[in-house]
């Protein structure tokens, strides 16, 4: 996912040349074609702070901006650089940030990126993405460009594969599964245990809508506002702590919609592993797995 969505930026990159690439130490499969492009490309170094300051000088002088490195450090490191350079200036910067939950989950607390997105979500103007998959993330870095920032798009790493062959729309809710029952709203990779638990629920009478939401904020909340009045059911999973992520932003419309739907988050618990190991290990110890998830909304159904 990683390396796709820097190929389409470079791509973008050669067709405008306003767009500029910032990274902190770095090496990616297009390095050298980036820095031919001259001033438009800058590997700073592990300084993230100071990324987003020349992220944001380049952005209003009139560059559209993108800066990547791990999360923990492009968001929770320099996040008072994001709030007051980027967002309350409303600067064409679009943060990319690699290493989504668990996805570097043998290198303990400081790697894992498991509150990122509440901390985003937050902040003013600030626009939020967490595609499933490659061709997915291709085409939001697409749309970003369009749109332009303040934004955050949110990665795993690579290796990923597609979990459907639709295309996204920035800010629109994907359905990826048709069900009538109950409503699955999945974001990033997870998608992939949300169309697990829908498998496993349809052998037991249990038809699953699974919903791929993509773009966090703005949220599709006309959708959401709709799935509760007309589903039984409806599941947030992300992998994410249950605070502030996917499941609070959808619980907030949900609350102001009085649906008759009742409403569940799947999400990493408030509290830090205990144990360290790969993403598949890790969403197993944290009950993210699509089995245990099946087997808490059937006792709930």
């Amino acid at each position: 996912m990683r390396n796709a969505t820097v190929e389409t930026l470079y791509q973008e990159a050669v067709q405008d040349p306003r767009i500029c690439f910032f990274t902190g130490d770095f090496q990616h499969v297009r390095e050298r074609e980036f820095i031919a492009l001259g001033g438009r490309y800058q590997n700073a170094g592990m300084a993230e702070q100071n990324i987003i300051g020349l992220a944001t000088g380049a952005a209003l002088s009139g560059k559209k901006t993108f800066v990547y490195s791990i999360i923990p450090f492009i968001t929770l490191r320099c996040i008072e650089q994001i709030k007051v350079d980027v967002c309350s200036m409303r600067a064409d910067v679009t943060v990319i940030g690699g290493g989504a939950g668990f996805t570097y989950g043998t290198c303990g607390p400081t790697h894992l990126a498991i509150e990122d997105i509440a901390m985003m979500r937050a902040l003013p103007h600030m626009k939020i993405l967490s595609p499933s998959g490659p061709t997915e993330a291709c085409a939001l870095m697409r749309d970003i460009v369009r749109v332009g920032g303040p934004a955050y798009i949110r990665l795993n790493k690579r290796g990923e594969t597609d979990l459907h062959n639709k295309m996204p729309r920035f800010g629109e809710a994907m359905v990826v599964r048709e069900g009538k029952d109950i409503c699955i709203m999945a974001t990033g990779t997870i998608l992939a245990e949300a169309l697990k638990v829908a498998d496993i629920l349809l052998a037991k009478g249990i038809s699953v809508e699974v919903v791929n939401i993509h773009t966090i904020k703005p949220l599709d909340e006309y959708f959401v506002r709709e799935r509760s009045f007309s589903r039984q059911f409806i599941f947030t999973l992300e992998e994410h702590s249950v605070i502030g992520g996917l499941g609070g932003a959808v619980a907030e419309v949900l609350a102001e919609a009085n649906g008759r739907s009742r409403f569940k988050r799947f999400g990493i618990p408030d509290e830090w592993p205990s144990v360290v190991g790969s993403q598949k290990y890790l969403r197993g110890v944290s009950g993210l797995s699509g089995d245990k998830i099946a087997l808490e909304i059937e006792k709930l159904f």
